[in-house]
């Protein structure tokens, strides 16, 4: 990488910080780009060089977040620990990053709203890919024996999705405390189905 496309993600990655604490602030319909540009120390022309338009910007920031959720998933997966340990710790810390914050902000509504409009492709994407490796991570962990899916009849990706849609059924809990205990509950009692030996 040269050092000016490192220059531009550092340049970016300044911008969807800025324009991330702007839009929880006042939600996606009342920020302007001035706004974000402002926050971002830049010039509004010089976002639009960035930036097609305050959609665009969202979008980008969206998947943004979302792969470093992903990202971070993937770590967890494949850190030290037994197979269930590390698997509720990457839906936990996927759902921290990428979840967490817009349920925290008075505008999460409208940003999920928004998301199905302007980043249901990329979010469709980046689900698809989390589902692939948790369903990796299932498959290395039947090999390795410590799961089997013969009780289930289901291939791992598809184990995999069914556990995330339930987590999904979580998201309407008061507080992020009860979120994640109940996200907590949901993965060990899948976990529990498939998991052989000690957790």
């Amino acid at each position: 990488m040269t050092e000016t496309q490192t220059k531009n993600l550092d340049k970016r990655e300044i911008i969807f910080d800025a324009a991330g604490e702007v839009f929880t602030r006042y939600g996606f319909r009342r920020t302007s780009m001035n706004d974000i540009a402002q926050a971002a120390g830049i010039s509004r022309p010089a976002l639009y060089l960035m930036f097609e338009n305050k959609e665009d910007l969202f979008r980008q920031l969206a998947t943004h977040r979302q792969n470093e959720a992903i990202d971070a998933a993937i770590q967890a997966l494949e850190g030290e620990g037994a197979f269930p340990k590390r698997f509720l710790e990457a839906i936990l810390v996927y759902e921290k990053i990428y979840y967490e914050p817009v349920a925290q902000s008075p505008h999460g509504a409208e940003f999920l709203d928004i998301n199905m409009s302007v980043a249901a492709d990329d979010m469709k994407k980046g689900y698809d890919r989390l589902i692939k490796h948790l369903g990796k991570s299932i498959e290395v962990a039947v090999l390795r024996g410590e799961a089997s899916l013969d009780r289930t009849g289901m291939p791992a990706d598809a184990y995999a999705e069914l556990l995330m849609s339930s987590v999904g059924g979580q998201k309407k809990a008061e507080t992020l405390k009860e979120f994640r205990r109940k996200v907590t509950d949901v993965t060990t009692i899948f976990l529990t189905s498939i998991s052989k030996g000690d957790a």
